[in-house]
């Protein structure tokens, strides 16, 4: 039963490395499972062959925490493989209502990024959310709206994407959708496009186990200035997913839109207000 309910908290986290706006991290953190993952992630490497050279495969699995991983990954991969076809077909009819619900998505998460931030550190360090905000700003304008997916391109977007997607508060899917290659990585997965999704999975392998470990430690050297930094890009490149842009032509009313960007706040609201519950209890 444990394993099945590390099954359905990796179903959670895969619905929200769907969409741009709540991180799979953020879920993993309010499933009580974040640290757990840190630390498996944390053992592949050095850890595991060490335990793999005294003990084996059954040491190196337990090494890992590979029982939990294996659960834990196949509850991300059977949602995101079933929900990218829902998304597929949002944009397909309905764009501006789904980008909509995202940046709503993106506005809510905002506040729980910099909740924690003491006010004097902030208050040295705010330079560096302007700076982010810069950065995020121009390359929304710079990056395009569809790019060219070639194998390295792909292999790149998911060594960046996994970044992103196991840090609380930032979204490996945003960061696609910076790079152009949301909707591309989509409709490849939707497709069962093999050669996508292996070369997707192996950028996010390498990026895992290399520049997650140094946003790791770079977050814990320097956590506020990080997470400033990181908070400003968020803001910045909203302008990609803005709804109303001419581009998203489309029969919906504006209302809907609206509604849809109400929800998608409503919605991290929710998942905040169930993790202070789940702490304080």
């Amino acid at each position: 039963m444990t394993h099945f309910w590390i099954l359905l908290k990796g179903v959670a986290m895969g619905a929200a490395d769907v969409v741009p706006g709540v991180s799979g991290g953020t879920v993993a953190y309010i499933t009580g499972i974040y640290q757990r993952l840190l630390n498996a992630i944390h053992a592949v490497g050095p850890v595991a062959i060490q335990a793999w050279k005294q003990e084996g495969i059954p040491g190196l699995w337990r090494a890992v925490d590979g029982s939990f991983l294996l659960a834990l990954v196949s509850g991300i991969a059977l949602s995101i493989l079933s929900l990218s076809k829902l998304v597929l077909w949002g944009l397909d009819h309905y764009e501006p209502v789904v980008w909509g619900f995202f940046f709503g998505l993106i506005v809510g998460s905002i506040p729980l990024i910099l909740k924690d931030i003491p006010k004097k550190a902030a208050a040295k360090t705010f330079p560096l959310l302007l700076l982010g905000i810069g950065i995020g700003a121009v390359l929304s304008y710079l990056s395009p709206a569809q790019a060219t997916l070639t194998y390295p391109y792909i292999f790149f977007s998911g060594a960046l994407a996994i970044c992103a997607m196991i840090l609380p508060g930032i979204s490996g899917s945003f960061i696609l959708v910076l790079l152009g290659a949301y909707e591309g990585i989509l409709e490849g997965l939707h497709a069962r496009d093999w050669g996508l999704i292996f070369t997707f999975m192996a950028g996010a392998g390498i990026g895992l186990l290399s520049f997650a470990r140094l946003l790791r430690w770079l977050f814990a050297k320097f956590p506020v200035a990080m997470v400033l930094t990181m908070a400003g890009f968020i803001i910045g490149s909203l302008v990609k997913i803005w709804p109303f842009q001419s581009e998203y032509s489309s029969d919906v009313e504006p209302v809907w839109t609206v509604t849809a960007m109400f929800l998608g706040w409503l919605l991290v609201y929710g998942l905040n207000r169930w993790a202070k519950t789940l702490n304080a209890s």
